[in-house]
């Protein structure tokens, strides 16, 4: 009798502290190094430099993904390149999101693989120069490949060069708001409030979806942009985290998540999070018009979002697709 209370004990507790292990930890992500803009390295460096301060005083590991298209426009290179520097001389990690940006689903395969590596000739540098090991890869728009086929061979592709996929499971669409900030300068303390108060919005829905795909809420993968808005807002971001009782941790830590060795047999050339693909992929049913989602305004209002299911191939409506030309 008694060593079956043990037993049952050691397995409670075994079950407790898998939990505890998967608890509130989020791995911040950056797109679009060295910015999302194309400016001047004059702009950029306080930009990436405000980022990177407010990271290391949260403690907040990061890793940032480049184009490196980018360093080579104003006739900037070094300039630009001591930005992606600053990163690493911070013990920030750099990742792969092609050269030039463009989307895998309409590109050829053979010349977007090529895109691939050529993306990676400053940052993969700089990585193994600082003892750092450079081996993730984020598709631009989040989109992974459409057919079937195209996906298929690219994941082979990505196998052979050491290169592991970065999901997205958080996306507070900051590029909108920045986009706004621009055209409206005047309007930034209302867009910044909008975008707070967004984020607030989309990390309760993600942690309710999470909850009711895995019963738990696993570690996220947030996606940001390296942005003239995020640079003023850091550390209100950080903040609101904090709120939610997330811990930063590195994006290797989160990918040990169980949750990132679901299904994924969504094809559509969208910028989704993985928790909707994962819940299209099992045919479970989360209410997604409980998304927050931005009118023109940058007002919340209900996703209208609908989906059919037809050989594997998942295809959602017009508006959806038309938000899949973003900048991530």
């Amino acid at each position: 009798m008694f060593f079956r209370k043990l037993k049952n004990l050691i397995i409670l507790n075994a079950i407790f502290f898998y939990h505890l292990g998967y608890a509130n930890e989020v791995a911040i992500t950056f797109d679009d190094l060295p910015g999302q803009q194309d400016l001047s390295a004059q702009k950029l460096e306080p930009i990436n430099n405000q980022i990177i301060t407010t990271l290391r005083k949260f403690n907040a590991p990061a890793i940032g993904f480049v184009n490196e298209y980018k360093l080579y426009s104003k006739g900037q290179t070094k300039e630009k390149i001591a930005i992606l520097k600053s990163w690493v001389d911070n013990g920030f990690s750099l990742g792969n999101h092609t050269f030039s940006h463009h989307s895998l689903t309409n590109s050829n395969l053979d010349e977007y693989e090529q895109d691939v590596l050529k993306g990676e000739t400053i940052s993969k540098k700089l990585m193994n120069e600082a003892g750092m090991d450079y081996h993730y890869f984020r598709y631009p728009y989040l989109d992974m490949g459409r057919p079937l086929q195209k996906r298929t061979a690219f994941e082979k592709f990505l196998k052979a060069q050491n290169l592991i996929i970065a999901p997205v499971t958080i996306n507070t669409d900051d590029w909108k708001f920045n986009r706004s900030l621009n055209q409206n300068p005047k309007s930034k303390d209302e867009v910044i409030q909008k975008y707070l108060a967004y984020t607030r919005a989309r990390f309760a829905f993600y942690e309710k979806v999470s909850k009711k795909l895995f019963n738990r809420n696993i570690k996220h993968v947030w996606l940001l942009h390296v942005n003239l808005l995020n640079s003023l807002v850091i550390n209100d971001l950080l903040k609101i985290a904090q709120e939610y009782n997330y811990n930063f941790v590195t994006l290797d830590a989160a990918l040990k998540d169980l949750a990132y060795l679901s299904t994924d047999t969504f094809y559509a050339a969208t910028n989704q999070s993985w928790l909707y693909r994962w819940d299209l992929s099992k045919n479970k049913v989360i209410n997604w018009s409980d998304e927050p989602v931005l009118d023109n305004n940058l007002a919340i209002i209900p996703n209208d979002i609908k989906f059919a299911i037809k050989d594997d191939i998942k295809t959602i409506n017009k508006q959806t697709v038309a938000e899949n030309q973003t900048p991530d």
